[in-house]
């Protein structure tokens, strides 16, 4: 059987701030004190995107470093930006038990997540994540995001995977849970505190409380 993950909210406890003065105080700092948020603003929402897309934020930071005369290149300026953003980053409790749980009973573990390679290919690193899985796809590397079942389809292309031989593990009941039953899969979720409010009625296959309550019903089979 394939596992596939979410990540953020499900396997790493994470708590950002974008909006702030004194994020952006930090940001402009780096660019030679120019206001850079409006700008950020404008570049983000002048991509043009199909439906289900994806910015690549990489393009982004690129432009921002040239035009503001910024002393980093693309990839340094994202990973100071996140830096900066940053007041929360762990893994939650039980997700290396988890990951290793899922190896032990001869699962294949991939991870399928909407994220920004800029910030996230680094995070992985430092989590000790980069190495745990049999397949990594993140959003902003194909330009298609969940629920879109292109971004699934792609997945399954990549690593030569049937939907019906897999299962999506996730914290949000619209991108995880609808997205992979649009998809074909099967879906447990994982409420935690970044799962997100929906008012229409969404079903996973799995409901379970946490991450150990997941390991003890995988261990049960």
């Amino acid at each position: 059987m394939n596992y596939l993950f979410d990540l953020y909210g499900t396997l790493i406890d994470i708590r950002t701030d974008e909006k702030s003065g004194a994020f952006w105080k930090k940001i402009s700092a780096m660019c030679n004190g120019k206001p850079v948020k409006e700008r950020y603003a404008v570049l983000c929402a002048a991509q043009a995107l199909p439906e289900g897309g994806e910015i690549d934020l990489l393009t982004v930071m690129q432009k921002i470093t040239e035009e503001f005369g910024c002393a980093y290149s693309a990839a340094e300026f994202a990973e100071k930006f996140r830096e900066a953003s940053i007041k929360k980053l762990r893994l939650f409790d039980g997700a290396n038990e988890l990951l290793a749980t899922i190896r032990r009973m001869g699962g294949k573990l991939y991870l399928l997540s909407n994220a920004q390679a800029c910030f996230t290919r680094g995070e992985l690193e430092k989590l000790d994540l980069a190495d745990k899985f049999d397949g990594i796809m993140l959003s902003s590397e194909i330009g298609f995001k969940k629920p879109s079942k292109k971004f699934f389809d792609i997945a399954f292309e990549k690593f030569g995977l049937s939907p019906k031989e897999c299962v999506y593990i996730g914290n949000d009941l619209r991108d995880d849970v609808e997205g992979a039953r649009r998809a074909g899969m099967r879906s447990i979720y994982i409420p935690t505190a970044q799962s997100g409010r929906y008012p229409e009625k969404i079903e996973p296959d799995v409901r379970v409380k946490n991450h150990k309550e997941l390991i003890k019903l995988l261990s049960a089979r």
